[in-house]
């Protein structure tokens, strides 16, 4: 087997998996949305306030997608 050769089967593999990864990753996406959409509904079904909820299902999301919390509300340091 040459180098070549080598070279694009090693090259679609990699391709292929990365595929296969980006799908997965879409797949949890959509169902980590689907549940942080649940956390809404079932919240303001429950009487909680809309915009509690809100912060609820956005923490949710959050926490199911591994992202960094960022805090939009200025701290006042005095």
């Amino acid at each position: 087997m040459d180098e070549n050769t080598f070279d694009e089967l090693v090259s679609g593999i990699e391709d292929q998996m990365n595929s296969e990864r980006l799908q997965k990753q879409g797949a949890y996406a959509v169902t980590s949305a689907r549940i942080a959409g649940l956390v809404f509904t079932e919240a303001v079904a429950g009487g909680v306030p809309a915009s509690l909820a809100q912060e609820m299902s956005a923490d949710t999301w959050i926490g199911l997608m591994g992202l960094p919390v960022v805090s939009s509300e200025e701290n006042d340091c005095e």
